[in-house]
């Protein structure tokens, strides 16, 4: 009887030890399971991160290639390297503590240049090269978490980095990593590419208002590059960085956009509503050629433009144009109308008023900068060459907490593009047959009484 007890005893031992044996074999298959699954979940989470990181580097781009719009001292590309043949920026890391995964940090790669490849053969404008690289520590073990393949499909450095500084030179690694890879193409985009743009407020206060376009490098939609109303176009969108669009019932042929804003009076607006606008305007400053001249024009004036594509445009500062009565100042070209440019700065306002008028002879492309007011009544600016695109006004910041104008009133009727971001616009009237034609840029742009404004789309790529 003993013995049998004793047998008993050892059987129950022997399926005891089996049970916990089997036990831990699942549990320890489990543990390799949940393991697996809890790595590739890490691999995965750091994967998606490395792009978020590598995303940021074209921000941190765009953010530069901004700035070095604005008048200087602007600071872009502080602390940005100039490797020999890069025209423009070079190369920059950037190291951000505790922003990856469980506190790791994350590093981004970012270069941008200016390849000669990427100049636009129709209007020069050269395109930029962004290349970012995004890189976090893997948290766990230098191993695949799945399958070797997917861990190869998703890039996954376990011991081995493939570049080192942005060149296929393979590197050995102190710890397992993630590195995303984004390049990215941006082009300048037209301070003109709507008819009307607005830092504020847009207000149309008429119903008599129409706001339409036309292209005049498409005989499909202009003749002999002008505006046809029979061929009008849809594209005379409204834009505003504020919130705000008084349209005013005015006929609007395009869109409108406000940033997160609203449009009052929007019975007559052939496009659609958008309020996911946003383009902050580039302030202007003085041109760098300026001197401290202190000539104004206030009688009859001739003033030439020489100067052939390709060479330095022909310049003249002034501290003032005021002209009035019978006043003139014309801008002489060539006799034979061939193409000629010329930039003026103005230090102080420009007014012209009466029967006084400035003069754009054919063949001459001006650009025209102010520092002060603007103020133009009557047929204050005659452009011979009737294309917008040949006459640029320029407004020059105005000082923190001090106000600017550009005003065109009366009998007005002007074929120019205004850019005037820190100036407030207001187009009163439109000329003998109440027609303005071009593009406005302002702080806040107030259109009244019977105006009529027609976009040339050419600005969108030209101007």
């Amino acid at each position: 009887m003993r013995r049998q007890q004793s047998t008993k005893a050892g059987s129950v031992l022997v399926w005891t030890v089996l049970i916990i044996g089997i036990l831990s074999l699942i549990a320890v298959e489990t543990l390799r399971l949940v393991t697996a699954k809890y790595q590739n979940a890490l691999q995965t989470s750091t994967w998606q991160e490395a792009l978020l990181a590598a995303e940021s580097g074209i921000d941190v781009a765009i953010v530069e290639l901004r700035k070095s719009l604005y008048p200087p001292p602007n600071h872009a590309w502080d602390g940005w390297n100039n490797p020999p043949g890069n025209v423009v920026t070079g190369y920059e890391l950037t190291t951000i503590p505790n922003a990856g995964l469980n506190g790791t940090p994350m590093t981004i790669e970012t270069s941008v240049d200016a390849p000669s490849q990427l100049i636009d053969p129709t209007n020069s404008w050269q395109y930029y090269r962004i290349r970012t690289v995004g890189t976090i520590p893997i948290t766990g073990p230098a191993r695949a978490s799945d399958n070797p393949q997917d861990t190869k499909l998703r890039r996954l450095s376990l011991r081995w980095e493939r570049f080192t500084n942005g060149i296929l030179t393979p590197h050995l690694l102190t710890a397992p990593q993630v590195s995303r890879r984004i390049e990215a193409i941006v082009r300048p985009v037209s301070a003109f590419d709507q008819a009307v743009m607005s830092v504020g407020v847009v207000d149309l206060t008429n119903q008599n208002i129409v706001v339409d376009s036309y292209d005049s490098s498409n005989p499909t939609k202009s003749t002999n590059g002008l505006y046809d109303p029979a061929k009008r176009q849809e594209n005379g969108d409204i834009a505003t960085d504020g919130q705000l669009i008084e349209a005013g019932n005015a006929q609007i042929f395009g869109d409108v956009a406000t940033n997160a804003g609203t449009v009052s009076g929007a019975a007559n607006i052939s496009g659609v509503e958008r309020t996911d606008f946003y383009q902050e305007p580039i302030p202007i400053g003085a041109p760098s050629w300026a001197d401290s001249s202190t000539a104004s024009i206030n009688g009859t004036t001739t003033i030439d433009a020489v100067a052939t594509q390709g060479s330095v445009a022909s310049r003249y500062t002034f501290s003032s144009i005021s002209l009035s009565g019978n006043k003139t100042l014309t801008i002489a070209g060539n006799p034979n109308g061939s193409q000629t440019y010329i930039e003026i700065y103005v230090t102080g306002d420009i007014s012209v008023s009466g029967t006084g008028q400035i003069v754009i002879q054919p063949g001459v492309t001006a650009k025209i900068y102010f520092a002060g007011n603007a103020d133009i009544s009557g047929n204050g600016v005659m452009n011979s060459n009737n294309q917008p695109g040949d006459l640029m006004l320029y407004g020059i910041q105005p000082p923190t907490n001090s106000s600017a104008h550009v005003s065109i009133s009366g009998n007005s009727q002007i074929t120019a593009s205004i850019y005037a971001p820190g100036h407030d616009v207001t187009v009163n009237g439109g000329g003998t047959n109440g027609h303005v034609y071009g593009s406005i840029v302002g702080k806040t742009v107030t259109m009244t009484g019977v105006s009529n404004l027609h976009y040339d789309e050419r600005l969108g790529s030209t101007g």
